[in-house]
């Protein structure tokens, strides 16, 4: 009898313990949090200051917006009938999470969305140029095609002397060509001319001119043969001339980092002088690639991320891979589809949001 009064007081111990642990870790559970507006990965449960900026913490509210759970590794994932993000695939992110945003704060923060697609892209370079009538280019062009005129004179009468000297002249003056940076085509253009391009020399006929523009390394991979261009001189900015890149130089200036283009410009009426400085903008040809405009893409410094909106308010953050810049847009390597939606305005504060939602679910992840 006086075992079981024993075991008896011994249940009811056990009982109003596990109800005292039971009221002790919800309440734990409930413990209200602070965090910095301008730094949200610092959180605590004390109201105050923030240490780092001096900000006055706020009370973080309870969100809509379902929580990743964390496993025994610290490894986050999104429930499984979460619109969004899947934890799977390599592009989806740890330390920022899936966020919802009501319509209202959307239209508050003036979020902005443009959609990831096929675009016609193309630079345009801008390059300090000078108006150069190029007699060295005028009397190799000459000697190319005189050799080439007594090469057909030699082979026509039989003179094979004649024609081993005139295959050798042709090719010392096809080979000054080349190094000026003509085409394999151009210089196979000549054949069917009877003389220079007068417009290399001074006393040319004053309708066209040439151009010689420098072109650092870094853009020179946008600048292609046959590239249309827009000239203007600074006594005349309204006027636009247009021309045409004929030749790249195969040889970079050790000095300057640059490379020299000659650029034939037509219908110049004489306006155009020797030493004259021009403005150049060569327009590259344009090629489609899948693409973002850049306000969508955000550098952390290690990667690139952007938001894809998912619909219903959700925002997913992405890890994507970029190829070259374009004008106003990035190519897109890896980590967005074509017709996917994008984030292009409100990205800082979607990502602030974002990675203070991921901070909080690690740490109720971890609470026991």
């Amino acid at each position: 009898m006086k075992n079981k009064s024993v075991i008896i007081l011994l249940t009811i111990l056990a009982v109003l313990a596990g109800g005292i642990f039971l009221s002790c870790s919800k309440k734990s559970a409930e413990k209200e949090l602070w965090t910095c507006p301008m730094h949200p990965y610092y959180i605590t449960d004390k109201p105050g200051d923030c240490p780092i900026c001096g900000m006055r913490l706020v009370k973080l509210e309870k969100s809509e917006t379902p929580q990743p759970n964390a496993d025994a590794l610290g490894n986050t994932t999104m429930p499984a009938n979460m619109p969004g993000m899947d934890m799977s695939k390599p592009e989806a992110l740890s330390d920022r999470v899936v966020v919802k945003i009501d319509p209202e704060k959307q239209q508050l923060i003036n979020v902005k969305i443009d959609t990831v697609q096929q675009r016609s892209l193309g630079n345009s370079i801008l390059a300090a140029a000078v108006v150069a009538y190029d007699p060295e280019l005028f009397y190799t062009q000459q000697s190319y095609i005189s050799a080439l005129l007594s090469l057909r004179k030699s082979l026509s009468e039989g003179d094979e002397s004649g024609a081993k000297s005139a295959k050798d002249d042709l090719s010392s003056a096809e080979t000054r060509l080349k190094v000026m940076g003509l085409s394999d085509q151009q210089i196979s253009d000549l054949k069917t001319k009877a003389e220079p391009d007068k417009s290399l020399l001074i006393s040319g006929t004053g309708d066209s001119a040439w151009v010689y523009a420098q072109v650092y390394q870094d853009d020179l991979k946008y600048v292609k043969r046959g590239a249309l261009s827009d000239i203007t001189l600074s006594s005349d900015p309204g006027t636009v001339y247009e021309g045409k890149v004929v030749a790249i130089d195969p040889a970079l200036n050790p000095e300057t980092r640059s490379v020299r283009v000659r650029i034939l410009v037509k219908g110049t009426a004489g306006v155009f002088k020797p030493e004259m400085y021009v403005n150049v903008t060569i327009r590259s040809a344009s090629e489609k690639f899948l693409s973002v405009p850049e306000e969508a893409v955000m550098d952390t410094g290690a990667r690139q991320i952007a938001f894809v909106s998912k619909g219903d308010g959700y925002f997913e953050p992405r890890y994507v891979v970029l190829g070259a810049k374009i004008g106003g847009y990035y190519v897109v390597e890896m980590g967005l589809t074509e017709g996917e939606k994008v984030v292009t305005n409100a990205n800082f504060l979607i990502d602030s949001e974002s990675q203070l939602k991921a901070a909080i679910g690690q740490m109720s992840g971890h609470k026991h």
